[in-house]
């Protein structure tokens, strides 16, 4: 069992550096609001969610800004509204079954590209530039907190992705960086014991790239 779990974890590994194709709106994320939501927030309805238009152009009254945030999924009250214990009111749809994990990642990825109405990336993922390198993270094993270092030479947008070894992704962080080095404080309470791996996205302008790829190790 330990010698499968180390070749899935290495195999893993390698499929990083493929790019993922990005979230289509009308192919993705419009089928679930149609199961889920038009009933309710149809065109009658203060948040309207039939269309992407409808969806872009609506205010929640309760947050006082719109629901999508491009780019910004956790600063977005449409995700806020479908997670569990939402800020304001109740958690969406109401008097019905949530959405599954699987549906609320697909809407949070649609917004942490853009909130697109189409599947167009304009990165373009490059090397990585001098001075940018992965450090590492300290402590290493941790329970429950480990802190992600990397040099950052120039004020870029960055996220930080952690998956478990089966592949799941389970934890995402972003920010700017600082220069020269970033620091990243992880949490990772209410997760198991296990190996994890992250990776550091840096996006500067329309140019993006990938920092190593690193592994640590979650023990209580």
């Amino acid at each position: 069992m330990k010698t499968y779990a180390t070749i899935s974890l290495f195999l893993f590994v390698g499929c990083f550096m493929s790019v993922q194709a990005q979230v289509d709106y009308e192919e993705d994320i419009q089928p679930i609001f149609d199961q889920h939501c038009t009933s309710c927030h149809g065109s009658n309805s203060g948040v309207t969610l039939s269309s992407y238009d409808a969806v872009m152009n609506s205010v929640g009254s309760q947050y006082g800004t719109n629901i999508v945030e491009p780019g910004e999924p956790d600063e977005s009250p449409l995700v806020d509204k479908i997670e569990p214990n939402p800020e304001n009111g109740a958690r969406m749809p109401q008097n019905a079954s949530p959405l599954s994990d699987e549906e609320i990642q697909l809407i949070r990825t649609w917004i942490a590209e853009g909130a697109n109405e189409m599947a167009v990336s304009t990165e373009q993922f490059t090397g990585v530039p001098k001075g940018f390198e992965m450090i590492g993270n300290y402590p290493n094993p941790f329970n429950p907190q480990t802190v992600i270092t990397f040099s950052s030479p120039e004020k870029a947008n960055y996220s930080v992705d952690i998956y478990n070894s089966a592949g799941m992704l389970v934890t995402e962080l972003s920010g700017i960086t600082n220069t020269p080095q970033t620091f990243v404080d992880v949490e990772m309470n209410g997760l198991p014991t296990g190996i994890y791996l992250y990776r550091v996205k840096i996006k500067l302008g329309s140019s993006a790239f990938y920092l190593e790829t690193q592994k640590m190790t979650l023990t209580k």
